[in-house]
C-alpha cells in the first residue's frame, strides 16, 4: 500500500499559515476606524491601508501586538490544516511547527507574551497533540536566520509557509521541497508551487 508521507518531516510556519488572522485584523482596524465599513482585502491590504495613515507604521505594528496577542482567541484554523495535520501523522510523517515569533511586541501591548498566547492557542486548536503535532516540536525563532537554522536542524524534506522571502532567502536549504500556501501570490518563474489551501497540499502529497 502507498504511504506518501512515509519518511517525510513536514516544517510549517505558523502565523498566516494554520494560524489565519485576516478577519480579525479587519474586525480590529474598523474598530479604530483605519479601513471603512465596506472594506473587504486580506491581511495585506489592511496593512497597506494602515501604513497610508498619519504614523501608519506605528499603528500598524500597534494592530499587530493587538491580534497576536491578547485578541489571538478569537483567529482560525487554516482551511483544511486540521485534516492535513493528522492524515500526515497517521501516515508517517513527522511534523513540527516552526515560527519567526517576537516573545513580545515593541509597540502596543507590550506585557503579553506572544508566544505564550499562540501556544494556548493551538492547545484549543485541534492541530496539537496525540493525533497532530507534539507540543515539544513547536519552535519560536527571533530572526528568519534562525528560523531557517531551525528548518536545517530538524532535517526537514518539506516546509510550508506563506511568506516568499522565506523561501526565497538565499540561505534557504536548496534540498528542502518549499510549499507556498496562499492565493495572491504569482510564482511562474520560482522553482515551487502555490497552493490555495492545505487541502491542495494533502493532494499534492497523495499525487506524488
Amino acid at each position: 500500500m502507498r504511504r506518501p508521507y512515509a519518511g517525510v518531516r513536514i516544517g510549517i510556519d505558523l502565523d498566516n499559515t494554520l494560524i489565519m488572522y485576516d478577519h480579525l485584523f479587519r474586525e480590529i482596524a474598523l474598530q479604530r476606524s483605519f479601513i471603512p465599513n465596506d472594506f473587504s482585502g486580506t491581511k495585506r491590504e489592511i496593512r497597506d491601508a494602515v501604513r497610508c495613515l498619519p504614523d501608519g507604521e506605528r499603528e500598524w505594528q500597534r494592530l499587530q501586538a493587538e491580534v497576536y496577542g491578547p485578541a489571538i482567541g478569537g483567529a482560525r484554523v487554516a482551511e483544511g490544516a486540521r485534516d492535513f495535520v493528522r492524515a500526515a501523522r497517521e501516515g508517517g510523517a513527522e511534523l513540527a511547527i516552526v515560527s519567526h515569533k517576537s516573545t513580545f511586541a515593541h509597540i502596543g501591548t507590550t506585557n503579553v507574551n506572544m508566544r505564550e498566547a499562540a501556544r494556548a492557542w493551538l492547545r484549543t486548536s485541534g492541530l496539537i497533540g496525540s493525533q497532530g503535532i507534539a507540543e515539544d516540536a513547536i519552535y519560536f525563532e527571533d530572526t528568519r536566520a534562525r528560523k531557517i537554522a531551525r528548518i536545517v536542524a530538524l532535517r526537514c524534506t518539506h516546509f510550508i509557509d506563506d511568506l516568499e522571502e522565506v523561501f526565497d532567502d538565499a540561505a534557504f536549504p536548496a534540498g528542502v521541497e518549499r510549499l507556498l500556501l496562499g492565493l495572491d501570490h504569482a510564482t511562474p518563474t520560482r522553482p515551487y508551487r502555490t497552493y490555495a489551501s492545505f487541502h491542495e497540499i494533502a493532494r499534492a502529497f497523495s499525487t506524488a
